[in-house]
């Protein structure tokens, strides 16, 4: 068989292995074994697979089809393997590690359906489950939530644990494919599951959801609370590089389990059911990782009764428990001014500053992707004024670059500006507590600079400024002395793997008008008219023709001219 045969087998075999026709196929033949047909197969098969829809890869994944080898796997599960156990108690079970922390003085605080809970997680830790990130109620034990918390690290620890408290990111979405990295841009679909959809045990009981019954019973209507739901995520989407988009399907398969699919389900599903290891108050909502995100709320809450402020309590608890399937973990100190504090405040409404750094570090920001001059963000065409401002933005870490391109018309002046964006405030893991935290300066991460290109060509910036200090604004004036495209590159002058929020503006004005003194007729240019005209001025004794200034029209009135019309205008 040759080169061309084979491929035609192999894509019929990857067609048919996606539709799941062959799901007994074998994935990897052993090369000492092979013969040279299937070894080509094997080669060709891991060179097309990536040119399939995620959903038939995702198929070939799950028969151990051909090409599967080169798939990155942990993109069609949704699991937390990517995580770290460098900081676990070697050799312990959950339990032993839950032991450890149950002093007397907490064990004393916690009721017996508290004690249910925990000991149920840990039990699901020690069957290899996972287990999600929970919100608690304002009024919840303050020691009932570490305990939680504590048991969640053992699950797993932060990958960025001294930075805002970080988990993993999505590395793959529905719509976005695989191979997603911090910093990309990304593209989430979320879904509500139909009510009957069952909701395994995570630590506060399963059931099948009323997430309809409820909410329709609460607003009485779906539409209403949806919009609700949109508000969250739209919200998210203005201060971070993602998209959201409302898949409105979902299959009602069990919740935490299949990926999300377009047509099918969300990669975000969203539940609710009264828990039956939670009464009133305790647990509102607990949310599971990426590459999960399914979100389970606690129905019939009263907690939620509350519509005030456009239910700002449900929109908080919603956008809380979405950061935690973003990659969010929980912060202290609990002062009612960070989104994913332990207990849900309605002090504030949605994201606040350490919640925005922590979506745009795994997100970007909502210009992206403008890292390159293909990508730049369009700031407009101009002639001699113009006004731009730049909210939201980021360097996102050691490698990123902010690209900004605009059209001049006209010769004009460019200024541009830079400030950092953030502040100090204290932040850290959630504590027994969870009154403390480091302090961190945010505006002192990146020592920002400004760069400006022609368009046309980047080996050469046609002006860089960077005069200050890290933690300082810069401010870039260039004088565009031709019309055209021009590009402007805000950046990092040193390796910073952090974040730097800034805020941008960009000012167009009118440069001085051309001196040319001997372009009598306005024209630009300086020829046989322009002589003509300076005759005519000196022969009228035109205070035009008097090039010196001397109240006199004379030879060195003459010589004045023919200097400045040998010297051409500029």
């Amino acid at each position: 068989m040759n080169r061309t045969q084979t491929l035609v087998t192999t894509l019929t075999t990857l067609t048919l292995l996606s539709g799941a026709a062959l799901s007994a196929q074998t994935n990897t033949y052993p090369d000492a074994i092979a013969s040279h047909t299937e070894l080509d197969m094997q080669d060709i098969a891991r060179s097309v697979i990536h040119s399939l829809t995620p959903e038939e890869q995702a198929i070939i994944a799950a028969n151990d089809g051909l090409g599967a080898d080169a798939l990155d796997l942990s993109g069609f599960t949704r699991n937390y393997d990517r995580k770290s156990n460098k900081t676990l108690p070697m050799g312990m079970t959950a339990h032993e590690y839950l032991d450890l922390l149950m002093s007397d003085d907490v064990r004393n605080e916690l009721d017996e359906d508290q004690l249910l809970v925990v000991n149920t997680i840990a039990d699901l830790m020690d069957e290899g489950k996972e287990v999600p990130f929970f919100c608690f109620a304002p009024d919840a034990s303050v020691k009932y939530a570490y305990l939680i918390n504590e048991l969640l690290d053992y699950q797993f620890v932060s990958d960025d644990g001294a930075r805002f408290q970080q988990g993993n990111r999505w590395t793959r979405t529905a719509i976005d494919g695989t191979g997603l990295l911090q910093g990309d841009p990304t593209t989430i679909t979320y879904s509500f599951v139909p009510d009957g959809t069952f909701v395994p045990n995570s630590g506060l009981g399963s059931g099948n959801s009323t997430l309809f019954q409820w909410l329709n019973g609460r607003y009485g209507n779906t539409a209403t609370w949806q919009a609700l739901f949109a508000q969250v995520f739209d919200r998210w989407a203005e201060l971070t590089g993602l998209e959201y988009v409302h898949e409105l399907n979902d299959d009602g398969s069990n919740l935490n389990g299949a990926a999300g699919f377009v047509g099918i389900r969300g990669d975000v599903r969203i539940a609710a059911f009264n828990y039956p290891n939670d009464g009133n108050g305790g647990v509102l909502a607990y949310n599971f990782f990426p590459n999960d995100g399914d979100m389970a709320l606690d129905a019939f809450d009263t907690f939620y009764n509350n519509t005030a402020s456009n239910s700002r309590r449900l929109r908080n608890v919603v956008s809380h428990e979405h950061g935690h399937g973003l990659g969010m973990e929980h912060v202290c100190p609990a002062s009612s001014t960070k989104l994913m504090e332990p207990f849900i405040s309605t002090v504030y409404d949605g994201p606040q500053l350490d919640d925005i750094l922590n979506g745009q570090r795994h997100y970007g920001d909502p210009l992206e992707p403008n890292n390159t001059p293909g990508t730049a963000t369009d700031l407009g065409t101009f002639a001699t004024s113009g006004f731009v401002n730049i909210t939201e933005a980021s360097i996102d870490d050691n490698s990123d670059s902010d690209f900004y391109g605009l059209t001049l018309t006209s010769r004009a002046m460019i200024t541009f500006g830079v400030t950092p964006n953030a502040g100090t405030y204290l932040q850290g893991g959630q504590t027994q507590s969870c009154n403390s935290g480091s302090s961190t300066n945010y505006n002192s991460i990146q020592n920002l600079q400004i760069a400006i290109y022609d368009a046309n060509s980047f080996v050469t910036p046609l002006m860089t400024v960077n005069a200050n200090g890290t933690g300082s604004g810069e401010t870039l004036s260039y004088d565009a002395e031709t019309a055209g495209d021009y590009v402007i590159v805000v950046s990092g002058a040193t390796s910073v793997n952090n974040i730097q929020r800034y805020i941008a503006s960009m000012i167009i004005s009118a440069l001085p008008p051309i001196v040319c003194p001997a372009d009598l007729t306005g024209d630009g240019l300086v020829n046989f008219f322009d002589v003509s005209a300076f005759l005519s001025a000196f022969s009228a004794m035109d205070s035009d023709a008097d090039f010196n200034d001397d109240g006199m029209f004379n030879f060195f009135d003459v010589s004045a001219f023919l200097n400045a019309f040998n010297a051409g205008c500029p």
